[in-house]
């Protein structure tokens, strides 16, 4: 079996609730710029199916970004100005959606600046726009300075930032499918969003915002149990 044969089975077993409510087998894709599945008729219609994968393992990635930058953080400000040993809870802004709305190499200067005015200068710094808080206590037993943040990401149910990022980027290749010949005959396009089942999103009642705009004339979310069509 080549790359091309797993990847077909494994598109097939995420739409895999779609296409039996729709009730016909797909055709395998053969080409790379045509949609993953292609349903030949459904009700004299041609219907082209993209699946892509809800993951927040980018997301993940910038969590350990901002670690990072803390850890940094505290080897170049707290170990070499003290001998004391520091356990630093921070505390960020409710409205900062860490660590999704950071760029970190942009916001580093900025977040070393606040957590300079909270933890080393006697006047607090006006309108941070990172953290609102850091709780500072004297850990002797520590071989090192640390930080904890409270805001280690674990996403128990769906995440609205992560599931638009997913839509958006099958929306730049919807473009393109609709300007070549060989997928002029394709009347409509849906668009798969599969849930594997570590990340415990709640698919159940998720309404797209009513600003959303979109090209695929259906979205479905689907996981191992259920399905939810959002458009």
């Amino acid at each position: 079996m080549n790359k091309r044969d797993i990847k077909h089975r494994d598109e097939l077993y995420k739409a895999s609730a779609i296409i039996s409510q729709l009730g016909f087998v797909p055709d395998k894709s053969m080409c790379d710029d045509c949609p993953d599945l292609i349903l030949p008729s459904v009700d004299n219609r041609k219907i082209g199916i993209e699946v892509v994968t809800y993951s927040t393992q980018i997301y993940e990635q910038s969590e350990n970004a901002l670690y990072k930058i803390l850890d940094e953080y505290v080897k170049n400000k707290l170990d070499k100005t003290s001998e004391k040993r520091y356990e630093i809870s921070i505390y960020f802004i409710d409205d900062v959606n860490i660590p999704i709305d950071i760029n970190y190499k942009k916001a580093k200067k900025q977040i070393y600046t606040e957590l300079d005015s909270l933890l080393l200068s006697p006047q607090p710094l006006i309108n941070r726009q990172y953290i609102e808080d850091v709780i500072k206590m004297e850990n002797p037993g520590a071989t090192h300075s640390f930080i904890s943040c409270d805001k280690v990401v674990v996403y128990e149910t769906l995440n609205e930032q992560v599931l638009l990022d997913c839509i958006n980027h099958k929306e730049r290749k919807l473009k393109k499918y609709k300007t070549l010949q060989k997928n002029s005959t394709i009347q409509e396009y849906y668009l798969v969003i599969f849930f594997p089942i570590d990340e415990h999103a709640e698919l159940r009642g998720y309404t797209l915002p009513n600003s959303f705009k979109t090209e695929y004339n259906r979205i479905y979310l689907v996981d191992d149990f259920y399905t939810n069509q959002i458009v």
